[in-house]
């Protein structure tokens, strides 16, 4: 198929991912949706194509109400928490020394200023979790509050593009949680001492969703996978995160539709990188526990297709005759060029254990991070479908290579 035809390919892919399915946050309807669409592509290409169903829950996020001293206050409902009706006092902290100290059980807590300045990991991260945030894990469920604000800045650093940014997501974490600005937090402080009134209308549902693994060549060789996270942040369309991704994969599919090789390839749709428990890529560890020394390779496409910026690859624990074989190939591609590497990837979930890994972003990564991606912004007019056929392009020479 030539590029012009690729091109509206991806149109037609994007359309679905990103207009026809309302959500791809795990576990929703919309994410099923996309996740049975990507399965039927990659059969169409005659990839053998496997679900890998997980446990997940999906949310209800209704209406808040947060009131004090005859004010209303502008807060949003954290992801995954539980809903509340409660009036108490309101106590303020705004680091570890304030909350170790604090008397704060069955009182709403205020966390606003240096305690607030970061997203808080998942309690059940295992990829990454300091001992700072389960510090204050430690301390809220020791003292119990009834209920929780926080207060967070515009971090995009820490926090990306989203602004106000939920400190808590996590559906593991049981004591009810909002969020709102700095500014809001600091008009909120002022009543330190007084009851405040939180309501918020939430729900935990429980679900299922699934990773798609399809494979082609030779199942006893070893194994090359190009993979993608194929879910998005609720309330986003995700378009370069990570729908771009997605896409490549199922042209890369088209273009290996007659491959029969020496080695295996795995084309895998990961569901879970934008989930607080990453439930799809520990499914995916789980199945292959003791097995990972099967794979070669990993090439991860995340945020590929950002308009108006290259797209760049970046490379971890390879050998040097693959770096090497990789660069002469995209010497062939121009709009791709080496670029830093970069850790906040599905790639990494590969190389911490023990395979080598291959990642294409965008050159603009720190741009689409801080201003676009997880928010309402990464809409379809964010991507340049020519550098997504590019890049199927060059993962397919690589792959031949």
């Amino acid at each position: 198929m030539d590029n012009k035809n690729f091109k509206i390919e991806s149109l037609k892919y994007l359309n679905f991912l990103c207009l026809n399915v309302p959500s791809r946050s795990v576990g929703s309807q919309g994410n099923q949706q996309a996740t049975a669409y990507f399965k039927s592509i990659l059969q169409q290409f005659n990839f053998k194509a496997e679900s890998q169903p997980f446990d997940c829950i999906d949310q209800r996020l209704g209406e808040i109400r947060l009131s004090a001293g005859g004010h209303d206050f502008e807060a949003f409902i954290s992801p995954y928490t539980l809903a509340c009706d409660v009036t108490a006092e309101l106590v303020v902290a705004i680091n570890l020394d304030e909350l170790e100290l604090a008397d704060v059980h069955g009182k709403i807590l205020l966390l606003r200023g240096e305690i607030a300045k970061e997203q808080i990991m998942p309690k059940n991260f295992v990829f990454y979790n300091p001992e700072e945030h389960r510090r204050i894990y430690r301390l809220l469920e020791e003292k119990q509050p009834a209920a929780i604000i926080t207060a967070t800045t515009r971090n995009p650093e820490l926090a990306g593009a989203v602004y106000p940014f939920p400190m808590f997501e996590d559906g593991d974490f049981d004591i009810p949680s909002a969020f709102m600005t700095d500014e809001e937090g600091e008009r909120l402080a002022s009543f330190a001492g007084s009851k405040v009134n939180l309501k918020m209308d939430a729900e935990r549902i429980p679900s299922t969703a699934e990773n798609i693994s399809a494979i082609k060549g030779n199942e006893a060789g070893k194994r090359i996978v190009v993979c993608a996270h194929i879910d998005a942040k609720a309330g986003s369309p995700g378009a370069v995160d990570n729908g771009g991704g997605t896409v490549v994969l199922m042209l890369l599919a088209e273009l290996l539709k007659d491959f029969q090789g020496k080695k295996t390839i795995e084309i895998l749709a990961l569901n879970g990188e934008d989930y607080y428990s990453v439930g799809g890529q520990m499914e995916y560890l789980r199945r292959h526990q003791g097995r990972m020394d099967q794979i070669e390779l990993v090439v991860n496409l995340d945020g590929v297709g950002f308009a108006g910026h290259a797209t760049g690859l970046s490379f971890y624990e390879c050998p040097d005759e693959f770096k090497q074989k990789a660069l002469a190939v995209m010497r062939k591609f121009p709009g791709i060029e080496e670029m830093q590497p970069w850790f906040q990837g599905d790639h990494m979930v590969f190389v911490m254990n023990g395979v080598a890994a291959a990642a294409l972003t965008t050159t603009g990564f720190m741009q689409m991070e801080t201003e676009i991606a997880h928010t309402s912004k990464d809409r379809l007019e964010k991507i340049d479908v020519s550098l997504l056929v590019k890049a199927a392009h060059f993962v397919f020479e690589l792959i031949r290579s």
